[in-house]
This record gives structure tokens, C-alpha cells and sequence, in this order.
């Protein structure tokens, strides 16, 4: 039991070292993509997207959404990754520039790739659009009522829920592309140290009921 706990407690102070320098996002800063159409059809122009990695032969990364819609790319073509900051940056409706990510899109992302919303063509139409919403991008177009009801469960939001927007650029140019959301796909090692400590717990609990 002793050993069990000691090897516990280091699992957990690795893990505590670890998290500062976390950094989990499937891209970096610097890499290149090719964005094509995934589920939803593109409807309304929007996502969501599937991301591949140029130079890799994973497939598919992740999918994801755009985040304004005056600015504009082509399905295939190859989009440099200039940055991954908390922000839209050029372009936009409205906002600023940088235009910080609201919490609520970033919470609505946050469920999407945990798969509490269904992955279903429906759903990635209604997020596309209540992230558009959220963003001040939706212009003409009309709210469904499933974006709708996405934007009020996340009425509540507070943090950035490890979402983040990469900044695009066309290869070997500064001429700025869309915005598009990442997320954080496996649980940062701060959460792992959580989970480590809880096991620490629980086996103290059961050791001490055993006396």
C-alpha cells in the first residue's frame, strides 16, 4: 500500500510540473492545414469543417467553425497558421482587433467537442449560427431555434473551456483568411492532477476503513 501511494504521489507531482508549459491544441502556431467541408453540408457558408494537418497522415484532427464571415477561404486550399491567440483577428462585422472570443462560444465549442451536442448535420448548422451570433457576425441571416437554445445553455459561461481561434493566412503572405476555433481534445495535465489527487484520496478513505 505504501509503495501504491508513493508511486501515486509521484504520478501527481510530475503532473503538477507539467501543467504550466501545458500545451495540448493538435496544430501549433506555424503549421499548415487544408480545410474541407464536413458535417452540416456548409450551409450558410459555415462549418462544420474537417482539419488535416499538411505533411502528416493522421486525417482528419478535428473540425471546426468559423468565426467571422467576411473573410473567406476555399475548401482544399492550404491555410498557414500565423497564430493561436484567444481572438478573431482583421475582418469582422464588428469588434475590435483583436476581437476577443466570447465565453459563451467558446463554452458552446467546449461541448461540441466533448460531444455533448450530437453530431448531427442540424447541430452544426445551429452552432455555426449561434456562434455567429455570439461573435456579432450574423448579419441578414435568421436564428433557428436550436441556436437559439444553444446560446441560452450557455448562459452561464465564464473561461475559454480550452478553446482558441487560429489566425490564417495565405502561405507566404500576410493576406489574412477566416478565423476558426481549436480546441483542447485531451484533458490538460492540470485536470490529470486533479484526477491524480482524487485517487490519492479515495486510497487513503479505503485504507483507513480497513483499520
Amino acid at each position: 500500500m505504501k509503495k501504491l501511494l508513493v508511486g501515486l504521489m509521484m504520478v501527481a507531482m510530475g503532473l503538477l510540473l507539467m501543467a504550466p508549459m501545458a500545451s495540448a491544441y493538435p496544430v501549433s502556431a506555424g503549421d499548415s492545414i487544408v480545410v474541407t467541408l464536413g458535417i452540416g453540408g456548409g450551409v450558410n457558408g459555415g462549418g462544420a469543417f474537417n482539419v488535416n494537418e499538411v505533411g502528416d497522415s493522421l486525417g482528419v484532427l478535428f473540425d471546426t467553425f468559423c468565426v467571422e464571415r467576411s473573410e473567406h477561404f476555399g475548401l482544399g486550399e492550404t491555410l498557414y497558421i500565423g497564430s493561436i491567440t484567444n481572438g478573431a483577428i482583421e475582418g469582422g462585422f464588428t469588434g475590435g482587433n483583436p476581437d476577443p472570443l466570447d465565453t459563451k462560444t467558446a463554452f458552446l465549442v467546449n461541448q461540441w467537442a466533448a460531444r455533448a451536442i450530437l453530431h448531427t448535420d442540424f447541430n452544426a448548422n445551429d452552432l455555426q449560427l449561434a456562434i455567429w451570433l455570439l461573435e456579432g457576425e450574423l448579419g441578414t441571416l435568421t436564428l433557428t431555434s436550436g441556436a437559439s437554445a444553444l446560446i441560452a445553455s450557455a448562459a452561464n459561461a465564464s473561461g475559454d473551456y480550452g478553446v482558441a481561434v487560429m489566425n490564417l493566412y495565405a502561405p507566404g503572405t500576410l493576406e489574412c483568411k477566416q478565423d476558426m476555433l481549436v480546441y483542447n481534445p485531451v484533458p490538460e495535465p492540470a485536470t490529470l492532477l486533479l484526477f491524480g489527487l482524487g485517487l490519492l484520496g479515495l486510497v487513503g478513505i479505503r485504507r483507513k476503513l480497513k483499520k
